[in-house]
């Protein structure tokens, strides 16, 4: 028959009476210092009837009980507790660090997941009252005799169940003291939320206003989508104040997660608005010099350079010979599309210095808005690039579509719209000579419309390869996990991965340490933002997009966009 375990708090040197669970394994919480095992009693039954406990009740799976009096010896460098009421007679003693909830730090048998909406979820679809906040309390089994989910979260609520108690034997200490800093920016926060939130909702209106169609303002620019992103981000400060500062008995793994999500989301937009800063004062001070570079760039490049090679395409380039007349309403109608922007952005071109000064000032607004505003100049630079990608897109599309039809009239077949299948059809004579003058006719023109296609759609990918950069950029900064990072180094119990035991001073003596978490487990947003970027640009997917005639379009911003945002759509 294997030993009993009794789980003792390594700060429990004084003697009392102790107390505990019995269930799933004999935990000992702390000690009472009263007279009579009487008092220690009556004071237990009384907190466990309390509000306050009703959340740590559903944590620890049952109400704490009274063992008996204690008292503590010392061997070999170590505290041993000296048990005066019955025990099995063969146990074992393992130790386990007692925190305070104030501290944040915690156990537990998995790593801590940043995502606490995830949390959250969960913990509502598997609870049954609204006073239960923890979601791992409900997946263990009370009779399993080991460490589990539940006497994990008895280890963690130790500390707080002796708080209840010895705030109901001595009325006059605080039950939970909060931070004063938290005290004094709630005052100020209950004056300024109201403004805030009115703030917010108007420019979440503007973000969310209806343009073409069934788009809206936000869904075609990406400065816009960044001022949609600080108006969640003022919604979740507000929401999140109050949480903290009313933290009660909230279980410190839920309540740590809260926590270091409000403050690397604080973390985050303070560096991005110093970073910002930098930006505008750079922008702002060589704004006449940025906008020559620039508009010599657009001129040169963007306009006079593709026009040159629509030419150079139109004279039979490395003894290519293509279809003239095709050739020469291709070049002709392009040149003629990008003079006629080039004439616009000559209309935009005196006015570029104040853009790139009007860039700066709104760069003191974060580093993500400079970003954003270099990907919308760069959409309406390239308008006229993306008008004639699209133009030969779709005629390089159609003329793949007839070649698969002309295909499925020499091969004898026939596509059936009503059982969308493709059977087997006997043509006529006329039928299949009308079907070879036109794969003749196809096989004449392709290679001229395939080269024009050529052209827009790798200079539509390297636009595309550019805009992936900035939206990639503008995702990490909105990302970094720097405040957990900082934790990870700093205080690794505020983080805990797991649990492992170590030897005590006495070779006899079990003691239970936390386990840091993983840095993928910090790093789980940059994971899923790698995944998503990955899938959308990956090399062959985009391949088989341009010989297929598919539109080349940059990932959607909503998948890459602010955590809480995507929290809000998945």
């Amino acid at each position: 028959m294997s030993p009993t375990t009794i789980f003792w708090p390594t700060d429990l040197v004084e003697p009392g009476f102790c107390f505990g669970w019995r269930r799933p394994a004999l935990c000992v919480a702390g000690r009472l210092t009263v007279d009579t095992i009487s008092e220690a009693k009556a004071a237990v039954e009384i907190v466990s009837a309390s509000p306050e406990y009703r959340s740590l009740r559903n944590v620890c799976g049952q109400d704490p009980v009274i063992f008996g009096k204690f008292t503590c010896e010392r061997k070999q460098k170590i505290t041993v507790p000296i048990f005066h009421f019955p025990v099995p007679k063969d146990y074992i003693v393992v130790y386990y660090y007692r925190h305070l909830p104030t501290t944040l730090r915690f156990y537990s048998l998995e790593a801590l997941r940043l995502d606490y909406h995830a949390q959250e979820r969960h913990s509502a679809s598997v609870s049954t009252e609204p006073s239960a906040l923890d979601y791992a309390a409900f997946h263990v089994s009370v009779s399993s005799p080991g460490i589990n989910d539940m006497v994990v979260d008895q280890f963690n609520a130790a500390h707080s169940v002796e708080g209840l108690l010895q705030n109901y034997l001595n009325p006059s200490e605080p039950l939970l003291k909060t931070d004063i800093l938290w005290t004094i920016f709630d005052v100020s926060w209950k004056k300024f939320s109201p403004l805030l939130a009115l703030f917010s909702s108007f420019l979440t209106a503007f973000c969310n206003a209806p343009i073409l169609l069934s788009f809206v303002l936000k869904d075609i620019s990406a400065i816009v989508q960044q001022i949609d992103v600080r108006a969640e981000q003022a919604d979740f400060f507000a929401a999140e104040v109050s949480q903290l500062r009313n933290r009660g008995m909230t279980p410190t793994s839920l309540y740590s997660a809260r926590y270091i999500s409000f403050f690397n989301t604080v973390w985050l937009l303070l560096n991005d608005i110093t970073i910002g800063s930098a930006i505008g004062s750079f922008l702002c001070d060589n704004h006449i010099v940025l906008a020559s570079m620039l508009n010599s760039m657009i001129d040169n490049v963007l306009i006079q350079w593709v026009q040159w090679v629509l030419h150079w395409l139109d004279s039979w380039p490395a003894g290519l010979k293509l279809n003239t007349e095709l050739s020469r309403f291709y070049s002709q109608t392009f040149i003629d599309l990008i003079a006629m922007w080039g004439r616009v952005l000559q209309w935009i071109a005196p006015h570029l210095p104040a853009i790139m000064y009007f860039f700066g000032v709104a760069s003191w607004g974060g580093a993500t808005f400079s970003i954003s505003l270099f990907s919308d100049l760069l959409a309406i630079l390239t308008a006229h690039i993306y008008v004639c990608y699209f133009v030969s897109n779709a005629v390089y599309a159609r003329l793949l579509t007839t070649a698969g039809s002309l295909w499925n009239i020499f091969r004898g077949k026939r596509y059936n719209a009503l059982r969308n299948r493709t059977d087997t059809w006997e043509y006529d004579i006329d039928q299949l000579l009308f079907g070879t003058i036109l794969f003749t006719l196809l096989a004449f023109l392709f290679p001229t419309v395939l080269v024009y296609y050529s052209l827009f759609a790798l200079l539509r990918l390297a636009i595309i390869l550019v805009q992936a950069c900035l939206e990639t950029q503008l995702a990490f900064m909105n990302h970094f996990p720097l405040f957990a990072l900082m934790l990870r180094v700093k205080d690794p119990w505020r983080l805990p991965g797991g649990m492992y035991f170590i030897l005590g001073r006495d070779e006899h003596d079990l003691v239970i340490e936390s386990q840091p978490v993983p840095f993928s487990s910090i790093f789980f947003q940059y994971i899923r933002l790698s995944a998503r970027l990955g899938s959308h640009y990956n090399p062959l997917r985009l391949l088989g997009r341009l010989l297929a005639g598919k539109l080349l379009e940059p990932i959607p911003r909503y998948s890459i966009r602010y955590s809480k945002s995507t929290e809000k759509q998945e």
